[in-house]
């Protein structure tokens, strides 16, 4: 049967009809079930079967942690049609909340993750030809909460996301052409609230982002915080190489000097220094036979 209500028919074909758990007879034999959703037991059995038939057949996947902080949910993308799709599922891995978002820019690129401390991930949309970006907040049923426009991101950027020094997910903006990059930090409302550029790697680099660096000993002593590392590879030569960046506390210094003056009934104007404690650092080279292969 239909998950949802026909809204749109373009071209004979509901628009929002496109999604079926169960096949009917009136349905041409064209549009047999082509996804099949699995789940797995502790020994690697399959536990759950389900079978959905999808009229277009241009989706792309993403999956987000949309739902709650434990449970995933899909995202379906269609650039031809300018449409989206959101759906979860239950134990049995049968549709429990079905949305969809039309009128869809063709030249979005897709990332999700928590980027402002809500407990759930947000979708991140990155248009390169633009530089402009767009955070979908979603409720626990998928539809729409919110949106964020955020211009001005640089054209024609490889936009990364990672944990850099702080709770929420942070991201990378890297520039092989300026041979930069340049991180951001969002508050709750998904303002920027910190943005440091650094000097990085030309377009010969292939980056990674995860967490590649052993925290247990210092995470085991309290004095460090849990992040991502970013990994590149040079394909001319096959050096990798790690780096660390991380969003310092920033503070400012009162300058002591001063009091002596205000001790001798002399006008001082106070005198605060800035000091950001943000860290880009190099920690480990190695020398690979790695060239045409991908990395991931």
């Amino acid at each position: 049967m239909p998950l949802v209500n026909v809204t749109t028919v373009t071209g004979g074909l509901p628009l929002d009809n496109d999604l079926n758990s169960t096949l009917s007879g009136t349905i041409p034999p064209v549009l047999a079930a082509n996804v099949i959703v699995l789940s797995f037991d502790q020994n690697f059995n399959i536990s759950h079967f389900q079978q959905y038939t999808l009229m277009d057949n241009a989706w792309e996947i993403y999956v987000g942690r949309f739902v709650s902080p434990s449970q995933d949910a899909l995202l379906l993308y269609d650039r031809m049609l300018g449409e989206m799709r959101l759906l979860s599922f239950d134990s049995k891995l049968r549709t429990v909340h079905y949305q969809a978002v039309h009128s869809v820019d063709s030249n979005w690129e897709v990332h999700s993750g928590d980027f402002m401390g809500a407990g759930r991930s947000q979708v991140l949309l990155y248009d390169p030809s633009t530089g402009n970006a767009e955070f979908l907040v979603l409720k626990p049923d998928l539809s729409l909460a919110d949106k964020k426009m955020i211009s001005g991101f640089g054209l024609n950027q490889v936009l990364y996301v990672g944990h850099f020094g702080t709770p929420t997910l942070d991201v990378m903006l890297y520039d092989p052409q300026a041979i930069q990059s340049t991180f951001y930090a969002f508050d709750n409302t998904l303002d920027i609230v910190r943005q440091v550029t650094v000097a990085s790697w030309d377009n010969h680099w292939q980056v990674l982002i995860g967490a590649f660096l052993d925290r247990s000993r210092c995470l085991a002593t309290h004095n460090c915080l849990t992040g991502d590392d970013i990994l590149t590879l040079d394909r001319r030569t096959g050096q990798m190489e790690q780096f660390v960046f991380s969003f310092g506390n920033q503070y400012q210094v009162v300058d002591n000097r001063s009091q002596g003056f205000v001790r001798s009934n002399v006008a001082s104007s106070p005198s605060l220094m800035p000091v950001d404690t943000t860290t880009f650092n190099l920690l480990a080279t190695l020398n690979s036979s790695i060239r045409g292969e991908e990395l991931y």
